[in-house]
């Protein structure tokens, strides 16, 4: 007689969620993020820490690893019933920059912590492979002289950079009282972008808010639908 399957053990999920609930809470409140620090507010000891990563280095990398994989995958609903790959090019932008939006704080914390090249050259080519995804529905609209892998990596440093540099601004915009302008990031990154990937023209009127606010509204309909 077969003994019966157990259940899985729901602690190093709880330990794991306690870490990076402690890491957005330091990161939000602009405290220093170390490991002692993070055991602290996780009510965690440092082996407990250690046995999920192996330092401050593998956390943020996974914690961003996983906001992004959760911006593409909350945000595949902003593309159902669009046609144009140039409009999934917006649309998927739209989305990156409403999750930023939305998680300003802990992505500004983020900033300021010690993490290697080799975490940074690892969210590049993360955002980079998504690019290459947009590369293979342009299909024919892929003009013949673009170098597949050094334009998905120069479009996800320019979005990156661009992200960080708004993340930066926007600490100064709201200590003068001012409001954040992510509609700004929006266009700002789009318009650097080749009009063969995007679909716009110079000079071409585009309502970056209005696609802004749209994404906002996919990303709570999809946590609507988590929760339920």
């Amino acid at each position: 007689m077969s003994s019966p399957t157990r259940a899985p053990d729901p602690r190093p999920a709880r330990t794991r969620a306690a870490i990076y609930t402690a890491a957005r809470e330091l990161s939000s409140a602009d405290g220093e993020v170390t490991v002692n620090a993070l055991t602290r507010r996780a009510g965690i000891s440092r082996a407990a820490f250690y046995s999920h990563f192996s330092g401050l280095d593998e956390l943020i990398g996974q914690m961003l690893h996983d906001m992004f994989q959760t911006v593409w995958e909350e945000g595949a609903a902003m593309h159902r019933g669009v046609a144009s790959p140039h409009e999934r090019v917006r649309s998927a932008t739209a989305v990156v920059v409403a999750y930023v939006e939305q998680h300003r704080t802990f992505l500004l914390g983020a900033l300021d912590w010690k993490f290697s090249h080799r975490t940074f050259l690892a969210l590049i080519e993360m955002i980079s492979v998504r690019h290459r995804h947009a590369f293979d529905a342009l299909g024919e609209g892929l003009p013949s002289e673009v170098d597949r892998m050094v334009a998905s990596d120069a479009f996800a440093g320019s979005q990156l950079s661009l992200i960080i540099r708004w993340l930066d601004r926007s600490e100064h915009v709201v200590a003068d009282g001012g409001e954040p302008d992510a509609a700004a990031l929006l266009e700002s990154t789009l318009r650097c972008w080749p009009t063969w990937y995007t679909g716009l023209q110079p000079g071409d009127d585009f309502d970056a808010r209005g696609l802004l606010e749209a994404a906002h509204r996919v990303l709570a309909e999809q946590r609507e639908q988590a929760q339920d």
